[in-house]
């Protein structure tokens, strides 16, 4: 018998392991975009762009949704970034800034937004909780970097 209990924990631990595993697996995660930043996506795209300009994106979202991180590398840019942003709207056309990011600006830069950063307008959710809701589904906003030879835009990615 004390052979039969002895076996009896040694069965139960992949079940165990498992419940353990599974309440890790189940916890709410960040909700994480890696996006490309590039000339050909600017609506429109502009000409005085730099040739070899690019860059790339990482927008995380916290489970609790109090705020959006952003981090921005790039390179070959027509001159320094003079502003960024996320703005609000989807691919096909230009939309309003809704989040500005504070200088400096400079290759790579992180920043934290939260709704004391949030500018609504005309066209854009009402408030950041609405925005960030509408940017955790996809397709509701994009980060773009502004050059002095392109001050509508110089390079952007689709938050997707």
């Amino acid at each position: 018998m004390a052979t039969k209990s002895a076996l009896i924990p040694v069965f139960l631990l992949p079940v165990a392991l498992a419940v353990a595993c599974s309440d890790d697996e189940t916890q709410p995660q960040p909700k994480v975009f890696n996006f490309a930043l590039t000339t050909a996506n600017e609506t429109p795209p502009c000409t005085d762009a730099g040739v070899n300009a690019t860059g790339n994106a990482t927008v995380t979202i916290p489970v609790d949704n109090s705020s959006v991180m952003v981090n921005v590398t790039y390179s070959g840019l027509s001159g320094p970034v003079t502003a960024g942003h996320i703005h609000s709207g989807g691919a096909a056309a230009p939309g309003p800034v809704v989040l500005p990011f504070e200088p400096p600006l400079d290759s790579p830069f992180s920043k934290t937004l939260t709704a004391a950063d949030y500018a609504p307008g005309t066209g854009t959710p009402p408030d950041f909780p609405s925005f960030v809701t509408a940017l955790k589904a996809g397709g509701a906003g994009y980060v773009n970097l502004h050059t002095d030879a392109c001050k509508p835009g110089e390079i952007r990615g689709e938050v997707q």
